[in-house]
């Protein structure tokens, strides 16, 4: 069994907000999601060949297609163009992992 870490200051964080704001308490949910299901099955947190629809598959997101990812990026939760995404900072934020 793997772990990941969340920060204390994860839900108070401008970006969780706007997540949020955006989407719902499901957003940041499907983020927590996203962030355990990367530590399992892409440690690096790159997720490179992935579709919006596998990302958000990923995340367990069932909201409108493609809105998650779209405000993932707009937010700056993951970086790069679709197809190429990356979690933003994960060697940073999960050092262990990456």
């Amino acid at each position: 069994m793997s772990d990941a870490r969340l920060a204390t200051g994860f839900p108070a964080h401008p970006k969780t907000k706007k997540l949020k704001k955006r989407l719902g308490p499901a957003g940041p949910w499907a983020l927590v999601c996203l962030f355990l299901w990367c530590r399992e099955s892409r440690p690096t947190g790159d997720l490179s060949g992935m579709s919006d629809e596998d990302i958000e598959l990923a995340a367990d997101w069932d909201g409108e297609d493609g809105a998650l990812v779209s405000a993932l990026a707009a937010v700056k939760f993951i970086d790069g163009q679709s197809g190429n995404y990356q979690v933003h900072d994960w060697a940073e934020h999960q050092p262990w992992s990456a």
